[in-house]
């Protein structure tokens, strides 16, 4: 599915920010998952990868699109459960959850679309839960898309 996504579905978005950052989010969704079924020696360079993705769908979301996209908030969501899951770091997990919810919260009133408004709201309820678990430390039940 990864190589689908690397090789077909990045390539076809051509200049689409929103369809690369989208496709960045699921690559790195594919690897943290990877993750969890690889053997020791692999999940370092798996998770420097995954965090690459991630990284790479961030910038082009806060470069490109709104705070309170929910295609915006979906990665940060997703980067934020990687981080605590993947590299345990829940201080860092509930700084990104932190400020995805307050810049999306600050842009909310400037959503008029009613389907963006309703996944936007359904994420940032995400993040909001997943902020009390990661406030509690690893081992916490976490929400993603």
């Amino acid at each position: 599915m990864h190589s689908i996504v690397k090789d077909v579905l990045t390539p076809n978005a051509r200049n689409d920010a929103e369809q690369i950052a989208f496709y960045e989010r699921m690559k790195g969704d594919f690897i943290r998952y990877e993750i969890e079924i690889a053997s020791a020696n692999l999940r370092e360079s798996l998770q420097n990868e995954a965090n690459r993705c991630y990284l790479n769908a961030k910038e082009l979301a806060e470069n490109h699109l709104p705070a309170y996209h929910p295609v915006r908030v979906g990665i940060m969501l997703n980067y934020s459960v990687f981080c605590f899951n993947s590299k345990s770091k829940a201080d860092n997990a509930l700084k990104i959850a932190k400020q995805a919810y307050e810049e999306a919260l600050a842009d909310y009133d400037q959503l008029h679309n009613e389907e963006m408004r309703r996944d936007a709201h359904a994420l940032m309820k995400s993040l909001q839960n997943n902020m009390k678990h990661f406030a509690k430390g690893p081992g916490s039940d976490v929400e993603e898309i």
